[in-house]
C-alpha cells in the first residue's frame, strides 16, 4: 500500500511539471510573436511616416501593413488599451486608439492599440523654427495560455517609434 500512494505522489509531480514546461513553452512563443508585431507595426508607422489617428482611413498604407502583419504572424490576442498615456517629460496626457485585428476602431477588446504623442510643446510658443514632431506609442498583448486553463495572465508590450516629423 505504501508504494502505490508514493506512484501517486510521484505521478502528480510528473503532471505539476509537465504543466509547468509547457506553460513556459506558450508563454514564450507568444511573447516573441508579440514583439515580433510590435517591431512590424513600429517599422510600418515609421515608414509611412505615422498614422493619422483623428481621422481612421482603412485606405491608410501604415494600417493596410500592419494588418497584413497581423494576419502573416497568426496573431490573435486581444487585451483592454491603457486608458491613457502620460509623457514622462511633459507630463502631458495622451490617449490610445484602439483597433482589432482588421483595421477598424475597437475600445472593447481590441488586438492592438496605438496613441500619437506630439512634442511641439517643447518648443516655445513664439519660436516656430522647428517642424511639429511626434512619435507614436503602440501596445500589443501575450498571455498564458495553458491548453486545459486557457487565458490565465494576460501581458501588454509597449513600444515606441523614433520621433517623426507630422505636418501642421
Amino acid at each position: 500500500m505504501r508504494e502505490a500512494i508514493g506512484g501517486t505522489w510521484i505521478f502528480q509531480i510528473v503532471v505539476f511539471f509537465i504543466l509547468l514546461f509547457t506553460g513556459f513553452m506558450c508563454l514564450t512563443i507568444n511573447q516573441s510573436k508579440a514583439f515580433g508585431v510590435k517591431s512590424a507595426m513600429l517599422n510600418a508607422i515609421e515608414r509611412y511616416n505615422g498614422i493619422d489617428l483623428d481621422d481612421i482611413d482603412s485606405e491608410d498604407p501604415a494600417l493596410i501593413e500592419i494588418v497584413q502583419a497581423l494576419s502573416d504572424r497568426s496573431y490573435r490576442t486581444t487585451g483592454t488599451c491603457p486608458d491613457v498615456f502620460r509623457d514622462p517629460i511633459s507630463g502631458d496626457v495622451f490617449s490610445y486608439v484602439g483597433f482589432n485585428r482588421d483595421g477598424h476602431l475597437d475600445s472593447n477588446n481590441p488586438a492592438f492599440c496605438i496613441a500619437k504623442v506630439e512634442t511641439n510643446h517643447y518648443q516655445p510658443q513664439e519660436v516656430n523654427e522647428l517642424p511639429s514632431m511626434a512619435y507614436y506609442r503602440v501596445v500589443v498583448f501575450y498571455q498564458l495560455d495553458l491548453p486545459v486553463f486557457h487565458d490565465v495572465f494576460n501581458f501588454r508590450l509597449n513600444g515606441d517609434t523614433k520621433l517623426l516629423s507630422v505636418s501642421r
